[in-house]
């Protein structure tokens, strides 16, 4: 049975700045988010690899506007990506709305 794990957190009307760090091998496997209410204001929550080879190889993994499509609900299983011991995602949303939202990330052990 594959080891899969969470990377879970929410913020109750403040802006979003997380990091997850791996300590070993994993493999981002999915992304959930929920927002409480759609937001009106426009704004990007965005997903970046901080990668551990510098800042040359950082790169935007997933970004979408909520404001643009009046999002409330993300769900991405498309982002299938090895992640390593000196790697980090940083996710980010200013919510500029006061949202209340929750964020997963789905993680399967690459060992």
């Amino acid at each position: 049975m594959a080891n899969f794990r969470r990377f879970s957190f929410d913020v109750a009307g403040g802006a979003i700045a997380e990091t997850f760090a791996p300590s070993g091998p994993v493999w981002l496997e999915g992304l959930l988010v929920h927002v409480s209410a759609a937001p009106t204001t426009s704004g990007s929550f965005t997903v970046t690899l901080d990668s551990r080879l510098g800042a040359a190889y950082d790169t935007v993994l997933y970004s979408i506007n909520l404001a643009t499509a009046s999002t409330t609900d993300v769900f991405n299983n498309d982002l299938r990506l090895l992640l390593e011991a000196g790697d980090a995602l940083d996710i980010a949303y200013a919510n500029a709305d006061g949202r209340t939202i929750g964020v997963q990330l789905i993680f399967q052990s690459a060992t």
